[in-house]
C-alpha cells in the first residue's frame, strides 16, 4: 500500500514542477471566499494548495491511526476478559461434591 501512496505522492510532485515551470511568471487574481488578492504568482497558489492538501491528508490520516489504536486497546481488553474465563474453565475441579440434603441416587 505504501508503494502506491509513493507513487501517487511521485506524481503529484511531478505534475506540481510541470504545471509551475509552465506557469512561470503568470500573475492572477485569487478569489478565496471573501478574500481577494490581486497579482499572486501562479506558482505560490499551486504550492500553498498542494501543501494544504498533504496537511489535511496527514490529519484524516491521524484521525484514522488514533481510530485504528483504540480499536486495538478494546479488542486487547475482550481477549483478556476471555483468557481470564478460560482460566477459570481450567482450574474447575473435575468432580463435583453432592449437594447436601439430595439423595445419591437422584440425578
Amino acid at each position: 500500500m505504501w508503494i502506491i501512496r509513493g507513487i501517487i505522492l511521485l506524481f503529484g510532485v511531478v505534475g506540481l514542477v510541470w504545471l509551475g515551470t509552465l506557469n512561470a511568471g503568470t500573475k492572477v487574481t485569487f478569489r478565496f471566499f471573501n478574500w481577494t488578492y490581486f497579482n499572486l504568482q501562479l506558482n505560490v497558489i499551486l504550492v500553498v494548495t498542494f501543501i494544504a492538501g498533504m496537511l489535511v491528508w496527514a490529519v484524516g490520516a491521524w484521525i484514522r491511526e488514533a481510530q485504528l489504536l483504540l480499536r486495538v486497546g478494546r479488542e486487547k481488553k475482550v481477549c483478556r476478559r476471555l483468557q481470564d474465563e478460560l482460566e477459570a474453565l481450567r482450574n474447575l475441579p473435575l468432580d463435583e461434591e453432592p449437594v447436601e440434603g439430595l439423595p445419591e441416587d437422584m440425578p
